[in-house]
């Protein structure tokens, strides 16, 4: 290879990082809580693996390292990949135990059986060579690569979300409900009044304190509504009656935004807001509060480890449902895989 050929692709592949970087940065800019925030970080890091391995590729040294550094990160992820169907059916059985049987408890079982029971469906269709099963074996691994794809775009969001948004400023807090055991807050959810709290001191002024809205409803099996509850969990903790806006009518969490927005309006409290929920469902709230029309962030309290793989599933589930365009395109890509397979097959 010439000189002049090797330092072109060098300049091309680093003009393909640049540009990546760039449209990341201005996409943060313009709205952290965007799902697109995801897929150019993963765009950028493949860009930016592709740029190393340019580089590498001209010095020798330099290439070994890297072929070393690439073997080790290789077997990392196939023991990971491996290990990975194991711990979520034993984290589901956990999951059941612990927690009521629905689901999206069962989630993480789930998602584990399957990943256990592909490769052996997968076996049993490529035995039989003819196009019905072959179609239906790259349908499948097609849709399977879709669905990964688009977790690993989620995951790179939410990564990158929860340290954008813990910076954020805010003139009011809006506190998420969650179920009331007896009447009374839950561990689960004082963890998210705790950080309430906190958050609001942190964006206080000395002489201006900024309200805290327990946004909540009461369920058909709670004595009263959790935005009471959740306040006077509040002033038992030294939160001042006057900075607490009691919101008491919410079932769902648009409600819950709705409902707590327009609160803060009437008093005059005008946005940006920050919204408090559990880490799992954080990034979520943010895409809600986005497709609303309320500048709000979201950031998020931990959660018990047990729990957060079927809840994360699921808020992932239920994101993807509202990206219509990424499910359409991955319907396309295995529809059109599918059909090359089957033409391929049958005119063999």
């Amino acid at each position: 290879m010439s000189l002049g050929t090797a330092s072109g692709q060098v300049f091309g592949a680093l003009l393909g990082v640049l540009a990546v970087v760039g449209a990341l940065v201005w996409s943060l800019r313009k709205d952290p809580r965007a799902l697109r925030n995801g897929v150019l970080l993963v765009l950028a890091v493949h860009y930016l693996l592709g740029f190393v391995a340019v580089v590498a590729s001209r010095f020798r040294v330099l290439e070994t390292v890297t072929g070393v550094v690439v073997l080790a990160v290789a077997a990392l992820v196939a023991l990971g990949l491996a290990l990975l169907p194991l711990l979520l059916v034993m984290d589901g059985v956990l999951m059941l135990r612990r927690e009521s049987r629905s689901l999206g408890n069962a989630l993480s079982l789930l998602a584990g059986l399957s990943m256990i029971a592909l490769p052996v469906v997968l076996v049993v269709l490529l035995r039989h060579e003819n196009p019905v099963t072959g179609t239906l074996a790259v349908g499948l691994l097609t849709a399977q690569g879709c669905a990964g794809l688009l977790f690993l775009f989620f995951a790179a969001h939410t990564v990158l979300y929860a340290r954008l948004a813990r910076r954020s400023d805010a003139s009011a807090v809006i506190v998420l409900g969650a179920g009331l055991v007896a009447g009374e807050v839950p561990p689960l959810l004082a963890s998210r009044l705790r950080l309430a709290v906190s958050a609001a001191a942190e964006r206080s002024a000395p002489a201006a304190r900024i309200p805290i809205v327990p946004s909540g409803g009461q369920g058909p099996d709670e004595p009263r509504a959790e935005g009471t509850a959740m306040a006077e969990w509040l002033r038992r903790e030294g939160v001042a009656p006057e900075d607490v806006l009691v919101e008491d009518r919410a079932r769902t969490t648009r409600e819950n935004l709705r409902f707590s927005t327009r609160l803060l309006h009437s008093r005059g409290v005008p946005e940006p807001y920050l919204i408090v929920t559990n880490d799992y469902h954080a990034p979520r709230a943010a895409m809600l509060a986005r497709s609303l029309g309320i500048d709000a962030q979201a950031v998020g309290c931990p959660t018990a480890l047990y729990y957060w793989p079927s809840a994360y599933l699921r808020e992932f589930v239920a994101v993807m449902v509202e990206q219509r365009v990424l499910l359409v395109l991955s319907g396309l890509a295995v529809a059109g895989m599918s059909g090359l397979v089957w033409l391929s097959l049958s005119a063999a």
